[in-house]
């Protein structure tokens, strides 16, 4: 075990910025999975189940993330302008708000509302700070940093927009629980607004990546699956679109069945924007496929974007009563759980024997 460390501390120094993808992929999992339920009962087992392997895995996590900070300083703040580990800072906020999701959505029959909910609104609040402050400070520090080459744009540049858009997608089941209508309406306030700062940065990140694929080709294979995460801004906004339509109702006021119709067809045409991301990423995939594909932390990107799209179709399912979208959901739930199960193993037997806890190797050129 850790056969390929130098020294224990090493696990610490080298800790990946984006090991909450795990914590994002399994709990957006859970979610997808009690949506699931009406086709087998026992998915709902299932579903707590996952939330209580989430909530261990987040709390195990917190562990070398702040060690890291605290005793690798210099190592930790390097990684910030870094242009591939840097955006994945931003898997800690929301692994936080999707973990606040289980909590509220799938505990809180189980422990209770008066415990499950103090604790989705306090890991709300953790995670909002933390997608803002990474938001900002990673491309700070990249407008402050020498220039970054072309050639380095990569998918995970994704991860502060979706951080941001994920604020309003699980602030919504949130909305009616803390107690005033003041309060109400300004999480209201707040959701629209991170909204407006996820969306916009999405667009501006995928014209760079965009330019990037057509005028300097694709990145190399080790982070091909993060072209999948551009499938994660698209489901969360179309999933945020379709819970505020309903939950906003405290600034909506008269307007909420208008505002309603208008929501719901946003959130259909960004999820339809999300099918051609789907295939695309898919092709690319089996196109990079002919070569060498290494396993590395950055293949938890197949889990989470195609999570949130699998909770957006169900949640367009439902709104639209469309039995075909919800048998496509199905569908991607059944693709989502092969894709977990096959990086779980694989990160598994990569802790086991140190390779995923050593100093990063050069990334190869292209």
């Amino acid at each position: 075990m850790w056969n390929q460390l130098a020294r224990p501390t090493d696990a610490i120094r080298y800790f990946h910025p984006g090991w909450f993808a795990s914590v994002m992929g399994t709990g957006i999992l859970a979610v997808a999975t009690a949506h699931t339920a009406p086709f087998a009962g026992w998915l709902e087992r299932l579903a707590l189940a996952l939330w209580a392997l989430n909530t261990a895995l987040c709390l195990v996590l917190l562990v070398p993330w702040t060690a890291r900070w605290v005793f690798f300083f210099k190592d930790a703040w390097a990684d910030v302008s870094h242009p591939t580990r840097g955006p994945f800072y931003s898997t800690l906020p929301i692994g936080l708000l999707v973990l606040g999701v289980d909590f509220s959505a799938i505990a809180r029959p189980h422990i209770g509302a008066d415990l499950a909910i103090p604790i989705a609104q306090g890991l709300w609040i953790a995670g909002t700070v933390l997608a803002f402050f990474f938001g900002v400070l990673i491309p700070f520090r990249w407008f402050s940093s020498p220039s970054i080459p072309v050639e380095q744009t990569n998918g995970g540049w994704f991860m502060p927009p979706v951080a941001n858009i994920v604020v309003p997608a699980s602030a919504a089941p949130l909305i009616a629980t803390w107690g005033s209508e003041p309060l109400s309406s300004f999480m209201c306030l707040v959701s629209f607004s991170f909204f407006g700062i996820g969306f916009f940065l999405f667009l501006i990140v995928t014209v760079l990546l965009m330019a990037r694929l057509i005028y300097h080709g694709l990145p190399h294979a080790h982070l091909a699956p993060t072209l999948w995460i551009g499938l994660g801004p698209i489901g969360v906004g179309s999933m945020a679109l379709a819970r505020l339509s309903t939950a906003a109702s405290p600034i909506l006021g008269g307007y909420i069945g208008e505002a309603q119709v208008f929501l719901r067809l946003a959130s259909l045409c960004l999820w339809g924007f999300g099918v051609w991301w789907l295939f695309s990423a898919i092709l690319l995939t089996l196109y990079y496929l002919r070569e060498p594909f290494p396993f590395a932390m950055s293949w938890w990107a197949f889990t989470f974007p195609l999570g949130a799209y699998t909770v957006a179709t169900y949640l367009l399912a439902d709104a639209y009563h469309s039995a075909p979208l919800k048998v496509f959901g199905f569908a991607l739930w059944v693709l989502l759980v092969l894709f977990w199960s096959m990086v779980l193993v694989r990160t598994a037997a990569g802790t086991y024997s140190g390779a995923l806890l050593g100093p990063p190797a050069p990334a190869p050129a292209r």
